[in-house]
């Protein structure tokens, strides 16, 4: 897990040194990866590894490898054709073999690489058997023997999380990717003169690449639908992301780029009809799915909520390796109805597990939220963030640099109450109205009132209905069409949207950069094992949820790993956190923030109906605030 930056110049005579934007952008990212920083510069085709002041003295002493530095880019007057720069953060050979930007031995093929691929230990076996010779224990290596192998084709091989790019001398392309779900960020930016990419917004703008301006479309789309991110174009007007599931190949000698799609998640169906024979594999895929997660030379903890997902993935360490007492960590909220804690701490129990909890506070919240939004480089759409950036600044501050997460597991196992809806209305659709109402009926104990939530949906679908937030803007403000996220009438095309198109990529661009505002990795079993991934696509719908029960395979696969009270749990609470108080607390900070920032709104109307606002508009509150903190934060870089 580490931080990645680069820049090719049109004109073949980009700076080199301490003052060169590349420079800038690999200590923007300093906190991706503060165990060392390299680069290589590339003139004429010829590569030259550099080191800096933050590149370990083993490797800058050593000859053992070519891409160990010799020169010091701080003292280099040369120019550049292509520069390359990484930090790292060491999990995997935390000798000086780890060290990044790598070649091949021939220093022919360079990479710059950020992720984990979980299954290098079987890939390089099967590579060995080809010819290939390893000079590391590295999973770098293996992306660039793979890439020797296969070509392009290698992303196919891969089990993991990734973005990287890589620089074949040969063919004079420079060849960057990201994994299938978007686990791990790769921005850039194209013009006349440069091609650049970070794993960051914020290093574009720290190195000068860019100016702050934000994209006013983007903007209202963010406050009006709630959407950030859902397509290429960034907030940031000139930072383009590079799409999970997408490749892009830069041609050094034409400057031209192109990106395509390697992977795109379908539906398929399964040969297994016994509902027994279809929770053993669960069970045994998700099983593997942890064990590869916790391939690491350093010590692995874990996030635990107390709901299914965070459980079972400590029990099924604790199954994995029966003598290890693993450290857990849980954000606590104990006034809260929606609080966890006691199931989190029957886990940890159980697991006999070393618990850690913290308890972020509103005072904290507002204290921390520039520090928070420049780390995320992107507004917020609810305070849950901030619960999670205080978990991951606990398990830093406890000395760890691996975390695994349950994120994921609701959207391939349906997990969120609207995925009753889809459920029912695919029952309904497709003639079975009986069983719709007793699924109904079932599933009380989870959705109260769940026809009237049911009758609530096909109204707003005939009515075309959707929240009117018009009269929060000023006249002349430019506002989009509400468009809510759609529910769907089939239950596995629902989970398709959330999974692939929907939520899922948020709540992993916020475990990012959560994980390393505070240099630590995040591994996240249920969202990027796609072999796992591609057997619950392959499951009916009917299978999924029974008897009012969501996530119910998911339930019966690892009932074993879990202690009986959280096993039996039918209620839904999700990350949640006390976002009404917390934002009428701070009333002065937000209605200050939105006054400062937020010419396009009536802050008179906030400020004479703020309490009443709150209240029935939490989230659209949240999401002002936030983008108003954004602002004042990056237009101060």
């Amino acid at each position: 897990m580490c931080g990645i930056a680069g820049i090719i110049y049109h004109s073949g005579n980009g700076p080199v040194g301490p003052d060169s934007p590349v420079f800038k952008m690999s200590r923007a990212l300093q906190h991706r990866g503060p165990d060392g920083e390299g680069f290589v510069s590339v003139k004429n085709g010829m590569a030259v590894p550099l080191h800096s002041d933050h590149t370990p003295a083993v490797n800058i002493n050593s000859g053992t490898f070519r891409f160990n530095p010799k020169q010091d880019i701080r003292n280099g007057n040369e120019t550049a054709e292509l520069i390359f720069a990484h930090r790292r953060l060491s999990i995997i050979d935390l000798t000086e073999a780890g060290h990044q930007p790598m070649c091949d031995q021939d220093a022919k093929i360079w990479i710059t690489y950020n992720g984990e691929i979980y299954n290098y230990i079987e890939i390089r076996r099967y590579l060995e058997l080809q010819g290939y010779r390893f000079a590391t224990n590295t999973d770098t290596e293996v992306i660039i023997h793979a890439y020797q192998h296969w070509g392009i084709e290698c992303l196919s091989q891969f089990n993991g999380m990734w973005a990287f790019a890589l620089y074949d001398t040969n063919t004079g392309l420079v060849f960057c990717a990201r994994d299938r779900v978007g686990v791990k960020p790769f921005y850039y930016h194209h013009s006349k003169e440069i091609f650049a990419f970070a794993s960051e917004h914020k290093a574009f703008l720290k190195a000068g690449v860019l100016p702050f301006q934000p994209d006013a479309t983007q903007e209202m789309e963010f406050l009006i639908n709630a959407r950030i991110e859902h397509r290429p174009d960034s907030l940031f007007n000139g930072i383009k992301e590079l799409e999970p599931g997408h490749y892009l190949l830069y041609n050094k000698k034409e400057h031209t780029l192109e990106t395509k799609k390697y992977f795109a998640q379908t539906i398929t169906h399964t040969q297994d009809t016994d509902e027994h024979e279809i929770i053993q594999n669960i069970r045994e895929l998700v099983m593997k799915s942890v064990e590869l997660r916790l391939r690491s030379d350093v010590e692995v903890g874990s996030c635990l909520s107390g709901g299914i997902d965070s459980s079972a993935i400590a029990g099924i360490v604790k199954y994995l390796q029966p003598g290890r007492s693993m450290q857990l960590f849980t954000s606590v909220f104990d006034s809260e109805s929606f609080d966890e804690s006691r199931f989190a701490s029957a886990v940890a129990a159980r697991v006999n597990g070393r618990w850690h909890q913290v308890s972020p506070a509103a005072t904290e919240f507002f204290s921390d939220m520039e520090n928070l939004v420049y780390y995320q480089d992107i507004p917020l759409w609810s305070t849950s963030t901030y619960s999670q950036y205080r978990v991951m600044k606990l398990a830093g501050q406890s000395g760890i640099k691996v975390l695994l997460d349950g994120q994921g597991a609701d959207e391939i196992f349906s997990g969120y109450t609207h995925h009753y809806l889809s459920y029912w209305k695919e029952l309904i659709r497709d003639g079975k109205y009986l069983e719709a109402r007793k699924q109904m009926l079932t599933a009380k104990k989870t959705l109260p009132g769940s026809s009237k939530a049911l009758l609530k949906q096909y109204a707003r679908e005939f009515l075309n209905t959707s929240i009117d937030y018009s009269g929060y803007f000023k006249s002349d403000a430019a506002l989009p069409a509400a468009t809510p996220e759609p529910i769907f009438s089939s239950l596995n095309e629902q989970l398709l949207h959330d999974y692939a198109g929907g939520r899922l990529k948020s709540y992993l661009k916020c475990e990012d950069r959560c994980s390393m505002t505070f240099s630590i990795e995040s591994r996240v079993p249920f969202a990027d094992d796609h072999e796992l991934v591609n057997y619950l696509f392959s499951i009916p719908s009917s299978a999924k949820i029974k008897d009012g029960t969501l996530k119910y395979l998911l339930r019966e696969a690892v009932r074993d790993f879990l202690p009986k009270e959280v096993y039996q749990r039918r209620d839904k609470t999700g990350f949640e956190t006390p976002q009404v108080k917390w934002l009428l607390e701070g009333e002065t900070q937000v209605l200050e923030a939105l006054s400062a920032e937020l010419e396009m709104i009536r802050i008179d109307k906030f400020k004479k109906g703020y309490k009443t606002i709150v209240r029935s508009r939490p989230y659209f509150v949240m999401r002002l605030y936030s983008l108003a903190i954004w602002k004042r934060v990056f237009k101060a870089i």
